[in-house]
């Protein structure tokens, strides 16, 4: 993995990240929680599992593969040894 396509990755997360919480602010995300019925919260649940989801990828898994790529694009490949 290139460390262009990782922090792209990281990007599209954090984007998503944004736009999920954007939007589960508008539909009212603890509004629904502390007073539930079933449609709301059938919209809701699935936004808040993307948007953690999301959260996870960019405070963790997306700084490690970034991390990850660098290191690999620093060492060298095996076919420029001498």
């Amino acid at each position: 993995m290139s460390v262009k396509i990782a922090l792209c990755g990281w990007l599209a997360a954090a984007l998503c990240e944004l736009v999920t919480a954007r939007v589960l602010d508008e539909l009212g995300l603890i509004e629904g929680l502390l007073s539930p019925s079933g449609a709301s919260l059938a919209t809701l649940l699935p936004l808040a599992i993307v948007f953690f989801t999301a959260r996870f990828v960019v405070w963790f898994v997306a700084p490690g593969l970034a991390l990850g790529a660098l290191v690999v694009s620093f060492r060298p490949s095996a076919g420029r040894r001498d």
